[in-house]
């Protein structure tokens, strides 16, 4: 990568839902950029589109979707001209994934964290089982309430709380 290419580079990104009451402009617009080792912090009210940003960007549409057009360049490669199947082959939770803020929603709390944090490996990585579960032992995740050892087997629900 070179020293001024952006990691992540978005354009004019727009993603409107249709209701009964008309469309709703859940992202309008949006433009940023993400230097590599850097982060961008997306702050707002609940319902303002955050969460709807983020799903722009990883291509998760709902059924209802209205509009939705601009560039998303990771490594300088406009991604939204990948066929559907490209994109999810090669870029979502391959080059781009999405974790959601509460923690009930990112983890099944009855399946080990392990077999969770295997899965797209296996998926989009063509790994068996044994290599993925391998692969995500080594992983640290760190969150408020606890530092998750994904080789422990452990189930959300058995983590200690703060």
């Amino acid at each position: 990568m070179e020293k001024n290419e952006k990691l992540l580079r978005v354009e004019n990104l727009i993603m409107h839902f249709a209701t009964l009451r008309g469309p709703v402009q859940a992202v309008d617009g949006v433009d940023f950029e993400l230097g590599t080792n850097r982060a961008v912090v997306v702050l707002g009210e609940s319902g303002c589109g955050k969460s709807s940003l983020a799903k722009a960007i990883l291509r998760l549409l709902p059924r209802n979707i209205a509009r939705y057009e601009g560039r998303v360049y990771l490594h300088n490669r406009d991604v939204m001209q990948l066929s559907d199947e490209e994109f999810r082959q090669n870029i979502r939770w391959v080059e781009m994934s999405l974790v959601p803020q509460a923690a009930m929603n990112a983890l099944n709390p009855v399946i080990r964290v392990g077999d969770q944090v295997a899965e797209p490996a296996i998926i989009h990585m063509g790994m068996s089982k044994a290599e993925a579960l391998e692969a995500a032992s080594g992983i640290n995740i760190w969150a408020e309430w606890a530092k998750i050892e994904l080789g422990r087997g452990e189930v959300p629900y058995n983590l200690p709380p703060t």
